[in-house]
């Protein structure tokens, strides 16, 4: 079998199995294909509500000509529920029919069951048993759909003990075999919307039928237009088909047209085209013959699928390459006619990868029919702020231009042959009123036939500088930027446009919110990481908002990531080494399930003070390779580092850590609830550090009981109030937390006590 040096381990929390893919690695860093990518829909493709519910989608059939370059999602996501709008409820099918009839109470068994019946005659006990009539029943199997169904002999589930002489008998139930249920079937609705295809006829929304493929801009390279639909060895879920298995190579994701009319003629050049490239952002370099992609052809008349195309996983890396496919068959040219995609992939997370782009179906085609007349954005932005995609809305507001970007670059493509008069543009609007346009300030007019290139779009710099007009919102502030780009004649306007979702609130961040891989360091055991920010000027640390991806590179043992320790740390130099906080609790890798790219907080110990520069990170514990989301579209390697023990180094791999330093602030979007503000410290400990004993002196709400923990968490000593002093002298030496606690339970306070001998 060829596989990729795959290991494996069950998540007990989520029931996840594991991956790792032999790296990329420069010196001590690893980049490591994602595990998961969850996309928070349902675990089942039909049985969304359910075991017993089962959701048909109704689907209006296209026409051609058929255009989508992915730029918008045009997958109908398969996950129903019972209670919405758009569903009807028209079939229930049982489990079990007798005589024509199903009723809620139906039990049977397989076995036979009797009527006894005892009799005694001259001293003599006379014992009759005699078979209860058995049923015919039809049973139904209720996990597939639709339904099969089968005619079995069943008896009634109980034995009958009749006594001679006897005015009562005695019914006996026995355990049953076969019980009634029910399969409650639903009709969803087909998707109302329209696209406007680029003759500017109109089509129905939803052109593929099902959801395996992950719609996304991120994770191809050098993409024709904006959005591709990557098919991988991630389900629909977007969890490994194969977690028990995740070494197993097999038939992966589909992507499957919806009906189209295709009742033409033979000789009116029909022909489906399509662009596809392996590899891109995932980093998985590993290829193989069996990685690949294939495109079926659905004839109707015949209910059957037939091989048209398919290539191996050895095709070019990062390239995108041009299929031309007539379609001339008979079979083919029916009203009903549909097509599928389809790979093979190691079934255990995001590797293996094909992104497609630009389908085309139409008549009147030939075989040099390649040239998309287009003219498009390549990626998608993450924002108009100078380095970062997110501030503290309280910084922000005290200096609004300082944070602002003079300029952002975007990279647009003109796939046509012939030069095209491209201007563009962008436009901002704020959930709290303010909005503003700019345009007329860029353009390119020559020598950009089938070239891409960098649009540059000035933000706080020019005759009419932006600046992020936030006064009108309280504490934390949402803005929407849509950059668009014109061309003279364009083909699909739906990639003409670039969206994104700006965030001010609580945060610094560099990252654009996607993860593409994961990044370790091999053999961490005390290794450090630390990540560069600035506060321009001073502010209040609470926590870390950090992404971590459950995989782990394979080294010959089981590697679980729930094992990975860590112990958070921020400083405010790294040479010299100067440490400013490190929590006393260890903290491991935990991961949101419900959606992708969904960040996990740790918070600091206690809030502590940070100004200007400063780094914020960990010290890692044990060896367990910690998989921090990377996100490869945004590079501030330039502000990353680790240390190995000897010296520190500024990380070699292109990205972003997904770290977010997390800050003091009156509302907090995150949590969608009000932040408690930084006070006075209501907790003094001294001496500390400690020797035999110590003492507490205390200034707030009643506490009920103080809690001292060691730094892996466990509780090793209680005190009733904050009264005399505290014995300490038989603890081991070391750093500690101690926690002042409320009646009801709650943290009042905490702080850090070293004990020293």
């Amino acid at each position: 079998m060829i596989g990729k040096m795959l290991a494996f381990i069950t998540r007990a929390t989520l029931g996840l199995g594991l991956l790792a893919i032999t790296p990329q690695a420069i010196a001590q860093e690893v980049v490591s294909p994602l595990h998961a990518v969850p996309r928070g829909n349902a675990p089942q493709a039909l049985k969304a509500g359910g075991l017993n519910e089962v959701f048909n989608y109704d689907n209006t059939p296209q026409t051609i000509p058929v255009v989508d370059d992915f730029s918008v999602d045009r997958t109908r996501h398969l996950s129903a529920q019972s209670s919405d709008a758009n569903v009807t409820l028209t079939e229930t099918i049982y489990q079990l029919v007798a005589g024509g009839i199903s009723t809620p109470d139906m039990v049977y068994v397989n076995d036979t069951s009797f009527h006894i019946t005892f009799n005694t005659q001259n001293d003599t006990l006379i014992v009759t048993q005699v078979a209860n009539p058995a049923v015919v029943v039809i049973v139904r199997d209720l996990s597939v759909y639709p339904v099969t169904e089968q005619s079995m002999f069943l008896w009634p589930p109980y034995t009958v003990v009749d006594t001679v002489n006897d005015a009562t008998t005695d019914t006996l139930a026995l355990q049953g075999d076969r019980f009634q249920d029910s399969l409650l079937v639903y009709s969803v609705a087909s998707d109302p919307r329209t696209y406007i295809n680029p003759d500017n006829s109109t089509r129905p929304w939803v052109l593929w039928a099902d959801d395996d493929a992950y719609i996304n801009g991120t994770f191809p390279l050098n993409p024709p237009t904006i959005g591709v639909a990557t098919l991988d060895g991630l389900d629909r879920t977007g969890y490994p088909y194969a977690p028990e298995a995740p070494n197993s190579n097999g038939l992966a994701d589909h992507l499957t047209s919806v009906p189209i009319n295709l009742a033409f003629a033979a000789g009116d050049s029909i022909y489906l085209s399509f662009l596809c490239e392996p590899v891109g952002r995932s980093g998985d370099t590993q290829q193989h013959d069996v990685d690949s992609l294939r495109l079926e052809f659905f004839a109707p008349d015949q209910n059957a699928w037939y091989r048209i195309w398919a290539t191996s996983g050895i095709a070019a890396v990062d390239t995108f390459k041009n299929v031309m496919i007539p379609i001339k068959e008979a079979q083919y040219l029916k009203s009903n006619f549909r097509f599928r995609f389809s790979n093979d992939a190691t079934l255990g997370g995001a590797v293996d990868q094909w992104h497609i782009d630009y389908v085309r179906l139409d008549r009147n085609r030939n075989v040099n029919d390649v040239v998309l007349k287009d003219v498009a954005y390549v990626y998608p932005e993450a924002g108009l702020l100078n380095n970062y995609t997110s501030v503290p809305y309280a910084k922000f507001i005290q200096a609004p231009a300082s944070y602002m970007a003079n300029s952002v670059d975007l990279v647009q493509r003109n796939n046509d042959t012939q030069d095209k008069f491209i201007t563009w543009g962008y436009g901002v609007t704020s959930d709290c009123g303010w909005s503003t346009t700019r345009a007329n300030y860029g353009n390119n007019i020559s020598n950009n036939a089938q070239t891409s290139f960098t649009s540059t779009h000035p933000v706080n710099s020019g005759a009419n500088p932006l600046v992020y007009d936030v006064s009108g919102c309280a504490d934390a502030a949402f803005l929407t930027t849509k950059f668009w780009t014109n061309a003279t004649p364009d083909a699909l306007a739906y990639n003409d446009t670039a969206t994104f979702r700006q965030e001010i609130s609580n945060y610094y961040s560099y990252d654009d919110g996607s993860a593409e891989a994961g990044y370790s360091i091999v053999e961490g055991g005390g290794s450090k990481l630390a990540y560069q920010f600035n506060t321009q000027g001073s502010d209040s640390l609470r926590a870390l908002r950090m992404y971590f991806d459950p995989i782990f590179t394979y080294n010959g043992t089981v590697n679980d990531p729930n094992a990975g320790s860590f112990i958070i740390t921020v400083w405010s130099s790294l040479d010299p080494e100067t440490i400013i906080f490190q929590n006393v609790s260890f903290s491991n890798p935990q991961y949101h399930t419900w959606g992708p790219d969904y960040f996990v907080e740790y918070p600091l110990d206690s809030t502590i003070a940070v100004n200007g520069t400063f780094y914020v990170g960990w010290v890692q514990t044990n060896n367990t390779e910690l998989q921090l989301g990377l996100d490869r579209n945004r590079d501030n390697h330039d502000k990353m580092f680790y240390n190995k023990g000897q010296s520190w180094a500024t990380s070699s791999r292109s990205g972003s850590w997904m770290i977010r330093p997390v800050v003091v602030a009156p509302v907090d979007p995150y949590a969608s609830v009000e932040e408690t503000a930084a006070t006075a410290e209501a907790m003094t400990l001294y001496p500390n550090p400690a020797g035999n004993e110590f003492q507490v002196r205390w200034n707030g709400t009643r506490v009920a009981t103080l809690q001292l923990l060691d730094p892996t968490g466990r509780l090793v000593r209680t005190w009733a109030g904050v009264e005399g002093a505290m014995a300490v002298g038989d603890l081991a030496p070391g750093l500690y937390l101690l926690r002042a606690v409320s009646g009801d339970g709650s943290t009042l306070a905490q702080s850090r006590l070293m004990v020293q001998h």
